[in-house]
């Protein structure tokens, strides 16, 4: 193994056990039943809606008071405080509710995660089974939450983290732009390929080494400790892709992109106003995957559990709107109503909540919306095997582009070494 790779492994073991040494150390924070005091970490874009969640629940119960504690943006502020909650954790004392945010995988965030690997994390015993509130809560019942989102955060048949945002990707398609009919991504690049229409050309052009971690989704079974990347029909797809941008290039070069394959997330909704349709992007084998981009978890190590528990299905249930109309006519009873959403950036993971977040897009929209939501066929974490495969292809396409390296041996290369990487991560 490489040096790198025994010192990555060894960080990502200390998170999870820095984390799991909290549960010997539960109820050494006393604290008096007239305090009630409940502890919120929460990432930076998610801070302003657990502020607003706890104007509400201060306001209407008189009994609790809410601590949140922002980790900063800031590389090296921001290391030092998650290694002073690391610490915190370990001796019992940390928050009751983690409020944390993911990024794309083609991105980097200065000082880190608190929870590096959710998966592992689950499996740790450091959260909170969240069966017992969710049995007897008849929000779960009304189905506007997309359950295929909750497979991602359970563990040995129980649920320990609930999404609250995702990112998937879709094709903008107006009324001049072709229909994708393929059912893989495989099929949808040889569409484009036979195709005249150079728009399509360029959005798989920008789309495809960019977004490599998701040719493939799931890539792993944490549970099972299983490496479901299958290198045969990567390596397969990666020469097809590669090929075709070398052919696509010609075509392409020193034209101005007017078709991108999409997040569909605010931006979108910006560009995007009416006669449009959204085709979501699936992955190689046909599935159409959504990244977690947002989630919270309950402390194992917490004595308010069923506080905690409240406070997070505040940006899901419409407890705060029902709390407004009810006070209507009373100013002086004004709190904050949350909407349905946490995360203000990425997608919401229930139906209800698109016309608040989108800041009322047209019905048309909204439509598109739903539709592409009800395609979804699951949601998945993303961690540092992502994040590898990602740098590694770009990298990749750069030699291959530049140094006409084999395409075939480069990418098997790279195929690899992410299935070595996805092996540590899983056996951990």
């Amino acid at each position: 193994m490489k040096k790198q790779d025994v010192i990555r492994k060894g960080i990502a073991v200390l998170c999870i056990c820095t984390l799991t040494a909290g549960l010997w150390g539960c109820g050494t924070e006393e604290k008096s039943e007239e305090e009630k005091i409940l502890r919120v970490v929460a990432d930076g874009r998610l801070y302003k809606k657990a502020e607003a969640a706890a104007g509400f629940t201060e306001g209407t119960n008189s009994e609790i008071e809410v601590r949140i504690q922002r980790l900063p943006d800031e590389k090296e502020t921001r290391e030092n405080e998650i290694q002073k909650l690391r610490t915190e954790i370990m001796a019992g004392k940390g928050p009751d509710l983690f409020l944390l945010e993911c990024i794309p995988e083609n991105a980097e965030i200065e000082g880190g995660f608190l929870i590096d690997n959710p998966y592992k994390t689950m499996q740790s015993g450091a959260l909170a089974s969240l069966d017992t509130f969710m049995e007897k809560d008849s929000y779960w019942e009304d189905g506007n939450y997309n359950k295929t989102f909750l497979k991602a955060g359970q563990y040995d048949g129980r649920q320990y983290i609930i999404p609250m945002s995702v990112c998937y990707y879709v094709l903008p398609r107006s009324e001049d732009i072709e229909e994708m009919t393929g059912d893989t991504l495989e099929e949808w690049l040889e569409q484009i390929r036979a195709s005249d229409d150079i728009r399509l050309k360029q959005a798989l052009c920008t789309f495809g080494s960019t977004h490599s971690a998701r040719w493939m989704q799931p890539a792993a079974d944490y549970e099972r400790k299983e490496v479901l990347l299958d290198k045969d029909k990567w390596v397969e797809f990666s020469e097809k892709y590669f090929q075709f941008r070398k052919e696509a290039y010609e075509e392409i070069s020193g034209k101005e992109n007017e078709l991108y394959f999409r997040p569909l997330n605010k931006t979108l909704l910006t560009l995007y106003e009416s006669q449009i349709d959204l085709q979501v992007v699936p992955d190689i084998e046909g599935r159409k995957m959504a990244s977690i981009m947002s989630y919270g978890a309950v402390s194992m190590s917490s004595d308010r559990k069923k506080e905690a528990y409240d406070f997070l299905m505040l940006f899901l249930n419409d407890r705060t709107e029902q709390y407004r109309k009810k006070h209507a006519d009373d100013s002086s009873m004004g709190l904050p109503s949350l909407y349905g959403y946490l995360d203000g950036n990425y997608m919401p993971v229930q139906k209800t909540a698109f016309e608040q977040w989108g800041e009322f897009p047209s019905e048309e929209m909204i439509q598109e919306m739903q539709e592409s939501f009800r395609e979804i066929d699951g949601a998945y974490f993303l961690t540092e095997g992502e994040r590898a495969l990602n740098f590694d292809v770009m990298s990749g396409n750069s030699r291959v582009t530049n140094l006409n390296c084999d395409i075939e041996t480069e990418f098997s290369k790279i195929a690899d070494t992410a299935i070595d990487i996805y092996k540590m991560l899983v056996e951990e």
